[in-house]
């Protein structure tokens, strides 16, 4: 983020500057004119000197005209990359660590050390999920009659993927159904024609992601494809402790929890049969405690809206001294 507060007033930092869309592509990125909170957002390079901020996507840094350092002010520029997936960063190493050093001063990423959190799940969708009551809970779980759904396209370009392919796989062997759809099981015609209701009918999504242990690392599979949609997430890739910190409590099921496939499999088989067992993982729906505050606080405000906040708040300079450091030499060694 190339932030300059102190030379501007509240309007002009107000202006957040998108270097360039997710992976070149507009359709992946904010559209022009997007507000969060007070700010607006533009793609547009030639109101920089407006701007209280310019964010980077990963995959833009260095791919194209950078605004270096003949754009800097004495008192330092304020860059960050904004980081949707670590496991895809590795091929960027060689260049991000022309960042290091201090050009890079801020951090927007779904890792919650960061110092923007900015997490799969956009703050208006986690706020309407945690206003879920006992009405919604019954009649969510009424629609309940099929077991396992599982959607992947990635197979095995990457040793999580290949890994959780592996997994699944015995799963089946030990006797779970699983409705398995996507690029992975060429039927993806197949599942564009599922009804809504159909999708929502299943008890467990495969929350397995393609990357192991990459800290905090939970993408759509866990939110949309699971706790937004009625389904308990079955978790696999991030470490336990990592989303006992970023989901409601109780809500999913680890795999690192059970002995082998099998084990879990007959542990879904069981909740399958047993409806009380089963409506305990939506405790948290039924009966909120103090953690689920924790989490309402957590989701409040995410994104661009905590970035808007900060530029806003006036806060002192800082430096990313190693982003090299902070995307890779900090991740565990699986992840990487």
């Amino acid at each position: 983020i190339l932030h300059r507060y102190y030379f501007y007033s509240v309007k002009r930092r107000s202006l957040l500057l998108l270097w360039r869309p997710p992976w070149g592509l507009f359709s992946e990125g904010r559209n022009e004119g997007f507000r969060a909170g007070e700010c607006e957002m533009t793609y547009n390079r030639s109101r920089i000197a407006e701007a209280g901020a310019v964010v980077f996507h990963y995959s833009g840094l260095d791919q194209d005209e950078m605004p270096w350092k003949h754009y800097r002010f004495y008192k330092g520029s304020f860059l960050t990359p904004w980081s949707h997936l670590t496991y895809v960063m590795h091929a960027e190493r060689r260049s991000m660590s022309k960042f290091d050093g201090g050009f890079i001063n801020w951090t927007m990423t779904y890792r919650s050390d960061g110092n923007v959190f900015c997490p799969y799940i956009e703050s208006n969708a986690a706020i309407s999920i945690f206003k879920r009551d006992q009405a919604w809970l019954n009649s969510t779980l009424a629609t309940k009659s099929k077991i396992a759904l599982w959607v992947v396209s990635n197979c095995g370009l990457l040793r999580g993927s290949r890994l959780r392919m592996d997994y699944v796989t015995k799963l089946v062997e030990a006797g779970l159904p699983v409705d398995r759809y996507g690029k992975c099981f060429n039927n993806k015609e197949e599942l564009a024609k599922m009804s809504s209701e159909d999708f929502n009918s299943y008890k467990f999504y495969l929350s397995f992601e393609n990357a192991e242990h990459c800290k905090d690392y939970m993408t759509e599979k866990f939110w949309r494809s699971g706790i937004e949609n009625g389904k308990v997430p079955v978790v696999w890739g991030p470490k336990k402790s990592d989303v006992e910190h970023l989901a409601p409590p109780g809500s999913f099921i680890h795999a690192d929890d059970f002995e082998s496939p099998a084990k879990l499999a007959t542990y879904l088989l069981y909740l399958d049969k047993n409806d009380t067992a089963y409506r305990e993982y939506f405790k948290w729906v039924e009966y909120p405690g103090e953690e689920m505050k924790r989490m309402k606080e957590l989701y409040a405000r995410t994104r661009e809206e905590v970035l808007c906040d900060k530029l806003l708040s006036n806060p002192s300079p800082n430096i990313v001294e190693s982003v090299t450091d902070f995307f890779y030499n900090l991740e565990s060694k699986e992840c990487l």
